[in-house]
C-alpha cells in the first residue's frame, strides 16, 4: 500500500514531535544533572576560580638574654604586590570646581605616580614593573604597617599587601657573632620565609621559624578582596622564643673591652669568654670587630662567625695547667716540690728549651714554677709523668674535641696522639705548644678546674618557650667528675700567685677579689719555623676561694708595645671580671689570702 501525502505528513509531524520530546527530555536530564546533582561541585569550581590562597607567615621567635632582654626579634611589615591586568583600567578622578568628577590620570602611569613617594622609588621604575601584561609582580618588600595603610587608602585596583616580617636586632652589634643573621630561604624570592644563616639563628632555626598558615579569600574582577565573600584562615604557629645564657650588659662590655685592647696593641683580633663554672652557661662570648646583623643582611659587611668558637691557636703557657694537673693527680710532685730552674736546659733526648727571660739558676717550688711560668721548670716536672697520662688529662679537660655549644662551625682543636709525638713535641705539649685549642675550650678547661674537677656541658641556649607559653630546657649530658677535687683545689690555689707580685699577671688582678689564673704568650711560627708574631692570653677564675666564673681572654698577634699575656690580655680580664662580679652580686673576698711558697729556703 502506497503512502499518501497526507499519511506522510502525519508521520513526519509525529517524528518531529518525538524528536522535540527527546530533546526536551535530554535537556531536562542535563538541567537536573547540572542544577541538582552537580550543583555543589560547579558552584565550588566557580568559587575556586575567584578564590586566592595566600601564605600567612609565622612570626619568627625572639632570641632573648638570660634576663629577658630582646636580642633578636621580628617586626610586622608588608610585601606590596601588583596584579598588572587590573591596573590598566584604573582611573583617578577628583571633584572639579563645578562639582563634577574630573579625570586626573589613568592606568599604569597614574598608579606609578601615586605609589612612588610611598614606596620610595621613582615613578618610572614602578611603571616599568607594572608593564608586561598579565600576572603579578612584587613592588617592594618589608614596607612598614603605617606605609601599607596609606597605600591601601589609595584603593588602586590590583594593589595588595601580604603580611610579612623583618628581622631586627635592637642592640646592634652586641652578641652579633653569637646571634648570627637571617636571609630569605631558598633562592631568596620575595615572600620566602626567613632562614637562619649563622649563629643561634642557624642552630635553633627549627625552633625559631614556626609554621606558616594559609588564608583563602574571594577576589573581585578588580583584583581586590570581596568584603563578606568566602574567607578561610588556617592560623600560623609562631616560632618559639629562645632564651640564651648571655647577659646583654656583660656581653656589650666585653666587646668594648676587647675592641679597645685590639686597637691599642694593633692586634688582628681578640676574644673574651665568660663561663659560669657551676652550670657551664656562657655569660659572654665576645669577638672583636663584631658587625651589626642588619648590615650583614644588607650586604654592607661580612659576618665571620665567632672566633672564640671557630678559631684555634696554640694555648701556650695556659696549657701548662694540664701538666700540673696531671703531676698532682699522679702524685708525681706537690706544690712544694723543689726544682732547680735554669734559663736554658737540655733534656735527656738532647732537646733544648729556654725561658722567656734570661736569668740565673732559680731555686723554686713547683708552685713557683707555675707562678713564674718557667718552661725549663715545667718540662722537668712534666717528665715525671707519662705522655699517655698527660694526654688522658687533656681529653678529660675537653681539649681536642668540641664542647657541644649550640653554635655552628665549632673547632675540635688538635692534641694529636702520644704515639705520634716526636721527641720535641712531647715536651712542647707540656707548655701548651705543638697543640691547638679554641678560646672556648680553654675557658671550659679552667672552669672544670674551678668546679672542683667536675666538667659541666658548655651551653649558650638556656631554654625555649613554644607557642603554648611553656618553657622547656634542652636535655644535656650529666656533669662528670674528671679530676680529683682535692687536686683541682690545690691547682687553683697554686694559680692564685699568678696575679700577685710573685707572678706574671699583676694587671689581671681584680681589686677586692682573690683571683686565680694563668698567662700565655705563644709564638706563632711560620711554615718554616720563622717567627710570625705571638698570641697573648690570660685565663682565670673569680673569686678564687669560691669560684663563680671562668674567663678566657685571647689577643691574636699584637704588634704595638709589649706582647706578654699578662700585660696585653690581663687588663681585659680585670675589667670584665669586675663587671661580672658586680652583675652576679658576688661579694668581695674577705678571707686572708694564703699562698704556697714560691721559692725554696
Amino acid at each position: 500500500m502506497t503512502s499518501t501525502p497526507r499519511t506522510y505528513g502525519r508521520q513526519r509531524a509525529r517524528f518531529l514531535c518525538a524528536l522535540v520530546i527527546v530533546g526536551f527530555l535530554a535537556f531536562s536530564v542535563r538541567l537536573v544533572w547540572l542544577q541538582v546533582i552537580r550543583s555543589h561541585d560547579l558552584a565550588q569550581a566557580a568559587e575556586n576560580a575567584r578564590v586566592t590562597t595566600l601564605s600567612v607567615p609565622a612570626k619568627r621567635g625572639d632570641i632573648v638574654d638570660r634576663s629577658g632582654t630582646v636580642l633578636a626579634t621580628s617586626i610586622q611589615t608588608y610585601d606590596v604586590y601588583a596584579a598588572r591586568e587590573y591596573i590598566e583600567g584604573f582611573v583617578r578622578t577628583k571633584k572639579g570646581d563645578d562639582g563634577k568628577n574630573v579625570v586626573v590620570g589613568r592606568g599604569i602611569a597614574q598608579a606609578a605616580r601615586e605609589l612612588a613617594p610611598l614606596l620610595d622609588k621613582p615613578a618610572a621604575e614602578i611603571g616599568g614593573q607594572l608593564l608586561g601584561g598579565k600576572g603579578s609582580t612584587i613592588l617592594r618588600t618589608n614596607v612598614s604597617v603605617e606605609t601599607w595603610r596609606r597605600i591601601a587608602k589609595l584603593a588602586i585596583p590590583g594593589i595588595d599587601g601580604v603580611p610579612s616580617y623583618e628581622r631586627a636586632y635592637p642592640n646592634g652589634a652586641t652578641a652579633s657573632s653569637v646571634l648570627g643573621f637571617t636571609a630569605l630561604a631558598g633562592d631568596g624570592a620575595p615572600g620566602s620565609p626567613l632562614e637562619g644563616k649563622a649563629g643561634i639563628e642557624r642552630t635553633q632555626d627549627d625552633l625559631l621559624k614556626g609554621r606558616d598558615g594559609k588564608r583563602s579569600v574571594e577576589i573581585s574582577p578588580l583584583g581586590q578582596e570581596i568584603p563578606g565573600g568566602y574567607s578561610k584562615i588556617t592560623p600560623a604557629v609562631d616560632g618559639a622564643t629562645v632564651r640564651s645564657t648571655l647577659s646583654a650588659d656583660l656581653q656589650s662590655l666585653a666587646q668594648h673591652a676587647i675592641d679597645a685592647q685590639v686597637d691599642k696593641y694593633g692586634a688582628e683580633w681578640g676574644s673574651v669568654v665568660i663561663e659560669d663554672v657551676r652550670t657551664g652557661a656562657i655569660l659572654a662570648l665576645a669577638d672583636s670587630d663584631s658587625a651589626d646583623p642588619n648590615d650583614v643582611r644588607e650586604g654592607k659587611v661580612k659576618m665571620l662567625g665567632s672566633r672564640a668558637v671557630q678559631y684555634t691557636y696554640e694555648p701556650g703557657s695556659t696549657g701548662k695547667l694540664v701538666t700540673f694537673a696531671t703531676g698532682l693527680q699522679k702524685k708525681a710532685f706537690t706544690p712544694l716540690t723543689p726544682v732547680n730552674v735554669p734559663y736554658e736546659i737540655t733534656m735527656k733526648n738532647n732537646q733544648k728549651f729556654k725561658d722567656s727571660h734570661e736569668h740565673g739558676v732559680l731555686k723554686l717550688t713547683a708552685a713557683g714554677v707555675l707562678a713564674e711560668s718557667s718552661n725549663t721548670g715545667t718540662v722537668q716536672l712534666g717528665d715525671r709523668v707519662s705522655d699517655n697520662d698527660r694526654w688522658d688529662m687533656m681529653k678529660a679537660l675537653g681539649l681536642g674535641e668540641k664542647t657541644g655549644i649550640e653554635m655552628p662551625g665549632e673547632a675540635d682543636g688538635i692534641i694529636g696522639d702520644p704515639a705520634t709525638w716526636d721527641g720535641r713535641q712531647r715536651y712542647t705539649t707540656m707548655f701548651g705548644q705543638g697543640m691547638t685549642a679554641s678560646p672556648l675550650q680553654v675557658a671550659s678547661m679552667v672552669a672544670t678546674i674551678a668546679n672542683s674537677g667536675v666538667r659541666v656541658p658548655v651551653h649558650i641556649v638556656d631554654a625555649y618557650k613554644s607557642a603554648n607559653g611553656v618553657w622547656t630546657k634542652p636535655e644535656r649530658e650529666a656533669p662528670k667528675q674528671v679530676m680529683d677535687p682535692n687536686v683541682a683545689q690545690t691547682l687553683l690555689k697554686m694559680m692564685e700567685a699568678v696575679t700577685t707580685d710573685e707572678g706574671t699577671a699583676r694587671a689581671a688582678d681584680v681589686p677586692g677579689y682573690h683571683t686565680a689564673g694563668k698567662t700565655g704568650t705563644t709564638e706563632i711560627l711560620g711554615a718554616r719555623g720563622s717567627d710570625k708574631g705571638v698570641v697573648s692570653s690570660f685565663v682565670g677564675v673569680l673569686p678564687a676561694e669560691d669560684p663563680a666564673v671562668a674567663i678566657a681572654v685571647v689577643v691574636y698577634k699584637p704588634t704595638v708595645g709589649p706582647i706578654w699575656g699578662g700585660t696585653v690580655a690581663g687588663p681585659v680580664f680585670s675589667e670584665v671580671g669586675a663587671a661580672a662580679m658586680a652583675q652576679l652580686g658576688v661579694a668581695p673576698s674577705t678571707a686572708e689570702r694564703t699562698l704556697y711558697p714560691q721559692k725554696v729556703g
